[in-house]
């Protein structure tokens, strides 16, 4: 067979070999108007056979992309965990989750839009399961995946919220969607206990938070969960998880004690350094139940 390609004659050139896709590249959107951009790690090792999972990371208020990518390093974990991780970027540096932060919902931003619009693009181009979408973030990153589960979640798997809130009036999701929120009880922008920031140097009256039990619990209330949480304690990390909830979702509230604002990971003290969160919402989003 190979001679009868002309094989080994020299009469045809080598075969051309396309180079392998770069793992990182840059993307745009254009949302009624206005141009939206986005980062995305596609692993090289990717079998592209196979439908895969697919993680938006949201960064926080103030923050960047690239920012978010070094704090994370979600894209070492996607190498590992074979999935797709997109990063898009807020305009002004703050995303429209609600009733928080920035100018965004002054404005008008439609950043659910944006995120649908970045969810059709990505499951169109490539092997995306959309049975396997998650969505992860900081602060007002987070805030803005708490939205998109509130209004979407026909579009989600899963969330992992690290010191976010749901910043919306009307809650109510769909469908059932799993929950990780991870909290410090110090944190002074994002009270576990609810209530406003602890903003010295703002003068207005800022809208208050609600306790991040009742967060969580109103997400397991919408997926079927029992009522009553079950609690553990190991050193300064509590956890609380609904079971039984429905469709094989979870939700679990991780507090840890003396934490902060932070995304836990190790090098930032006894409390922040306590868990990683980076590896908790990398087992999260593969399997909320375990």
């Amino acid at each position: 067979m190979l001679a009868g390609c002309g094989a080994g004659t020299g009469d045809e050139p080598d075969a051309v070999v396309a180079p392998p896709a770069p793992a990182v590249r840059h993307g745009e959107i254009d949302v009624d108007g206005t141009v939206r951009t986005y980062r995305l790690f596609v692993p090289t090792t990717l079998d592209r056979r196979r439908p895969v999972p697919l993680l938006v990371a949201l960064h926080g208020g103030g923050n960047s992309v690239d920012s978010f990518v070094e704090t994370t390093q979600l894209d070492g974990a996607a190498a590992a965990g074979n999935f797709v991780v997109a990063y898009p970027e807020a305009t002004k540096g703050a995303w429209n989750a609600g009733f928080c932060c920035g100018s965004a919902p002054e404005r008008g931003v439609d950043d659910v839009g944006f995120l649908v619009r970045l969810l059709d693009e990505l499951e169109a181009e490539l092997p995306v399961d959309p049975a396997r979408v998650s969505m992860t973030g900081i602060s007002n990153g987070a805030m803005l995946a708490y939205r998109f589960a509130c209004e979407r979640a026909d579009r989600l798997h899963a969330i992992a919220s690290v010191a976010g809130s749901v910043t919306v009036d009307d809650c109510r999701p769909s469908r059932p969607v799993s929950v990780l929120e991870l909290r410090g009880s110090e944190d002074p922008l994002v009270p576990f206990e609810g209530g406003p920031p602890g903003l010295s140097d703002v003068e207005e009256e800022l809208r208050a938070y609600p306790p991040a039990v009742e967060v969580a619990g109103l997400f397991a209330e919408a997926a079927g969960c029992s009522p009553a949480p079950a609690s553990s304690t190991s050193g300064v990390v509590g956890i609380r998880e609904w079971e039984g909830c429905d469709d094989g979702t979870a939700v679990r509230l991780v507090r840890v004690e003396g934490g902060g604002h932070v995304w836990f990971a190790p090098g930032l003290g006894a409390a922040n350094a306590s868990i990683d969160a980076t590896e908790l919402i990398t087992d999260f989003i593969a399997d909320p139940s375990s």
